[in-house]
Order: structure tokens, then C-alpha cells, then sequence
């Protein structure tokens, strides 16, 4: 594990900033606002007085945190609930997920993090929302289901700062940023929510000024080979993130997305320093779907597969022709989890990995280009 100074980060270009930050399991040590307001609600305790700061939203509701906690309320948006994709839907298969990282990631070491779901709160719940609902901004003041979870902490501020510097679009003949762009798109309280969305399977895009948001910030397959990170071991442990969420959790994974963010750890440094762990985490799984593992494996191949070819999954995984080197990780990553896997539900002689993995590739030329 590498711990690294903030202020030690800044005096490195972007690029090694980047390099050395965004690699799983380095660690920044940083001033951090949430490490204040932790501290404060100890202090002050304003549960009832702070209201929520939106810091996300989906196509099932909002993201919303709270003064100074480690946990975040997804609160679903009206008219979802009569939806198949529900929020009481997702809890579900967000804790069957869950339960197979606990239970298979031990030994087949994904080094991906997924958040953990605490409860799920529904609008007949009237001592919680006699205590919190005037605290949601005031659009969002309506009684609709919540599922407290496990925040992923933003990217610490010298890293959003380099993300802006590298990629923020600039006029040509200009080779640096406007200082004033720099504080200007680093003051936006929406930017300091920032994730990263790790496209291995989307080559490259482009990057708009007037739309600039560090929010699921896009970061595409060529430039983190340009930046040096480990892509090769980032497929590898995608593909047995896959295999859990099929085999452990029986879920399609349709569309469930992977982040580079942080979360607090321990340190011996003074106390004034936040030790924040770059980490990688698979979450949302609102257009997911539970698949029973006692029908044929036809059934079952065609359901996995069906989802690995459609909305986001494709940005996720290596794209099988364009970078074979890279999906061969995966494919190797898959195999071997999912085998680990269906040995210990006495599944290995009904379903077979390397089959699986065929028909995907197959499946994938008529749909992939």
C-alpha cells in the first residue's frame, strides 16, 4: 500500500499525479471537508437541523448525503415503485450481491469494493420522515422509498484538480487551463462529488467544455494506458466481479457500473490528515435482474449474456475483438471465479465457464461492432 501527501502529489505533473493515486489501494493523505464535518457532527450532532446536499441521481431516484455520516440514501424517484426496476427490487438483489462478495471474495480476491446496503425504508415508515423529510431539498419533499447504503467517498481534491488540468478541453495553441476555469470548475460544489468511471471497453471520447462535470467522470481505455495504470489487472478483477454477481448473487448484472473513488482509513499521521484509499467499487444495480440458476443453462447463458451486450456493460468489459489482450484477462478472471463458485454450490457439472465465455464471444459478434 503507498501513502502518498497531498502536498508531496502537487508538486508532481498531472500525469504522475494520476498515475500513482488512481492505482487500487494507494493512499492520499489529505486535508478532507468530510473529515471536518465528521468531526463537528460528533461535536454538534445537527441530525435534525442540516438539511441533505443531492450528490448523485439515476434513473430511479437521487443520491443524497448526510452531515458528516458514511452512509448515503438513495430515495427513489415518484412513480418508480409501480416499475418492475423498483427500489425494493434493487435492495434485494443489491444484498444478494452483496452476500456473494462476503461470501466468495475471500477467495477469489476481486479487490472490488461493493457498498454495503444498511436498510431500506419504505413511506409507511412515519417516524422517519417525521424526522427527516423537511430535511430533503425542498423538490424532493415527497414520501417515497429509501435504502440507506454505504457511501464511496469522493476522489480527494488533488486528484479531481489533475483530472481537470489533464482532460478539461482547451483552445488550440493553449497548453494550460485558465487559472480561472480551474477554480472556477473546482468551486462547483457538484464536481467535488467525484467518481471515476473506468471504460475498459470504450477505446476513447471526447471531453465538452460547456458540459465538463466531475461527477462519473469518463475515463477511457487509452488514456489510462497513456497514464500507466493497470488495466490488464483492472479487466482481470472486472471479470470476477462478473462472476460473482452471476454465479454468487444469480444477478444479469444489466448496467451495474464500476467507479474509482475513496473511502476513510486509519493512519498514524496527525489527525488534521485524512488517509483516504483509492479503491474500485461496483454498484447500482436498479436495472438488474434475478435469474434462478435451477433452470437450463440455455436459459441461464442466454440471460447473462443478453445483459453483457447491452447499456453500460459494454464500456465496462473489454471489448473481445479490438483489445484481446485485454479481454483475455477478463475472460481468465471470469473463468476462474465462476468455476471456484458453481464447485461450491455442486453447480461445476451443469454449467461450464469456458462454454459460457464461447457463446458470450460468439453472442457479442452479432451485436458489437
Amino acid at each position: 500500500m503507498t501513502h502518498l501527501k497531498a502536498a508531496e502529489l502537487e508538486q508532481l505533473t498531472d500525469q504522475n499525479i494520476l498515475r500513482q493515486s488512481l492505482a487500487v489501494g494507494s493512499v492520499v493523505l489529505t486535508a478532507s471537508s468530510f473529515a471536518r464535518r465528521r468531526a463537528q457532527r460528533a461535536v454538534f450532532r445537527p441530525e435534525f437541523e442540516e438539511e441533505m446536499r443531492q450528490i448523485g441521481e439515476g434513473l430511479q431516484g437521487a443520491i443524497f448525503e448526510q452531515f458528516g455520516l458514511s452512509l448515503v440514501l438513495k430515495k427513489e424517484a415518484p412513480g418508480n415503485d409501480s416499475r418492475p426496476s423498483n427500489l425494493q427490487q434493487e435492495y434485494k438483489i443489491h444484498l444478494n450481491v452483496h452476500r456473494a462478495f462476503s461470501q466468495y471474495d475471500g477467495q477469489i480476491g476481486s479487490h472490488i469494493s461493493v457498498p454495503r446496503p444498511f436498510s431500506i425504508i419504505l413511506t409507511v415508515q412515519d417516524r422517519f420522515w417525521k424526522d427527516h423529510l423537511q430535511r430533503f431539498p425542498a423538490t424532493y419533499r415527497l414520501r417515497t422509498n429509501v435504502v440507506e447504503m454505504e457511501r464511496i467517498l469522493p476522489l480527494p481534491r488533488v486528484i479531481r484538480k489533475s483530472l481537470i488540468r489533464q482532460f478539461y478541453p482547451r483552445p488550440d495553441g493553449q497548453d494550460s487551463i485558465d487559472p480561472a476555469v480551474l477554480d472556477e470548475i473546482l468551486s462547483d460544489p457538484a464536481n467535488k462529488d467525484c467518481l471515476v468511471r473506468p471504460y475498459l471497453g470504450q477505446s476513447e471520447g471526447q471531453y465538452n467544455g460547456d458540459t465538463f462535470s466531475l461527477r462519473n467522470f469518463p475515463l477511457y481505455l487509452k488514456d489510462m494506458e497513456k497514464l500507466g495504470l493497470g488495466v490488464k489487472d483492472m479487466a482481470r478483477c472486472m471479470g470476477k466481479a462478473y462472476a460473482i454477481m452471476h454465479w454468487g448473487a444469480g444477478a444479469d448484472s444489466d448496467d451495474a457500473e464500476f467507479v474509482l473513488g475513496s473511502s476513510a482509513i486509519s493512519g498514524n499521521e496527525s489527525s488534521d490528515l485524512q488517509h483516504r484509499e483509492t479503491g474500485l467499487y461496483l454498484l447500482d444495480f436498479g436495472q438488474c435482474v434475478s435469474v434462478d440458476l435451477a433452470q437450463p443453462p440455455h436459459v441461464v447463458y442466454q440471460a447473462f449474456k443478453g445483459a453483457m451486450v447491452t447499456g453500460d456493460n459494454q464500456k465496462f468489459i473489454p471489448h473481445y475483438s479490438r483489445t484481446p489482450e485485454l479481454f483475455r484477462e477478463f475472460r481468465q478472471g471470469y473463468i476462474e471465479s465462476g468455476q471456484i463458485i458453481l464447485e461450491d454450490k455442486g453447480l461445476d457439472h451443469q454449467f461450464d465457464m469456458e462454454d459460457f465465455i464461447d457463446e458470450y464471444e460468439e453472442y457479442a459478434e452479432d451485436f458489437l461492432y
